[in-house]
């Protein structure tokens, strides 16, 4: 398949998004369904969410894995973002919900006796682990270091760190366990967030560009994704520039980054024009599980149309 057009596309909408700043999204995409639907994905999915920017600033030319990732993979080109700070976002993507308006630690501030992923997938029988860059010690519940516990919403539901045993079997440090939990295959819900350098909160893009150049290529070769895996890689909110007030204080939502990486992926470079938020993601890991939909996610749009039963190779020659 030629990706000469899509490439134009991208560097067309790219070159636009200034025009665009001071009136809402640049693009405000299409409504979608919010049917329960069966998806395709029998291997691991993983989640990583990265920080506070923007469409263009993540697919600038210098970022050059994470324009490979989106011309080899899918993207989600109207995923839009309308609240802030960073731990309503998170929370949001886990329970459907923003519970606060700031981001104060657990200790001034927790969840108690409300459905969330975390829950969802133990009642479910489905194995996860959430994997925070730089915590050191398992479910870690104020910052150390890099580590920013507001990046952590597993650190807040109280279902979860009353039991503190099991909070620390399933909250635990990046680098103490991801490597040998992929090799493991013990897992089938795996989040990742990197610490504040490589989640582009405290550092240039650049930075986070060749962080995700080393951990796509681990997952990519892990029995988890192979087995018929998918990997989402988000943004919690857009950039706190210009647009900042507009954004947030008047409600109009941003754009923001969504990739999309499956076999069973349309076709290699699909951009999707569905609208979708942090809902329609959680939406769509409770239907990948065959969960119950929350409350918070009956509406939602699921991000169904990602994927096809036949690995996108098939799909590909079936277009050409």
């Amino acid at each position: 398949m030629d990706k000469k057009p899509r490439q134009a596309r991208r560097a067309l909408a790219l070159a636009a998004l200034p025009l665009f700043c001071a009136c809402g999204p640049a693009n405000g995409g299409v409504p979608g369904a919010p049917d329960v639907v069966d998806l395709p994905i029998t291997g691991t999915v993983f989640t990583i969410v990265f920080e506070n920017h923007g469409v263009g600033a993540v697919f600038d030319p210098s970022n050059e894995y994470f324009n490979q990732l989106a011309e080899e993979h899918g993207t989600a080109d109207a995923y839009l973002a309308n609240d802030h700070p960073s731990l309503v976002n998170y929370m949001l993507m886990t329970s459907g919900l923003t519970h606060f308006s700031d981001n104060g630690p657990p200790a001034s501030q927790e969840v108690d006796g409300v459905e969330h992923l975390a829950a969802q997938l133990e009642a479910g029988g489905v194995p996860w682990r959430a994997y925070m860059e730089g915590m050191g010690e398992p479910c870690r519940l104020d910052d150390v270091g890099l580590y920013a516990v507001k990046h952590n919403p597993f650190a807040y539901y109280t279902s979860l760190t009353d039991d503190r045993a099991r909070c620390e079997e399933r909250v635990v440090d990046f680098d103490s366990h991801f490597a040998d939990d992929l090799a493991a295959n013990t897992y089938r819900y795996m989040w990742i967030t990197p610490d504040m350098c490589n989640s582009m909160h405290d550092c240039p893009t650049q930075t986070a560009d060749a962080w995700l150049s080393r951990v796509i290529p681990q997952i990519l070769d892990s029995p988890g994704y192979r087995e018929g895996g998918a990997i989402f890689v988000l943004w919690d909110e857009g950039d706190a520039d210009a647009t900042y007030a507009w954004s947030y204080v008047f409600g109009r939502p941003q754009n923001i980054p969504a990739i999309v990486i499956s076999e069973h992926l349309v076709y290699p470079g699909f951009a999707s024009p569905t609208r979708y938020d942090h809902r329609s993601y959680l939406a769509t890991i409770e239907d990948i599980f065959g969960l119950p939909r929350l409350p918070t996610t009956v509406a939602a749009t699921p991000m169904a149309d990602f994927f096809l039963d036949d690995p996108w190779p098939a799909a590909v020659d079936a277009v050409e």
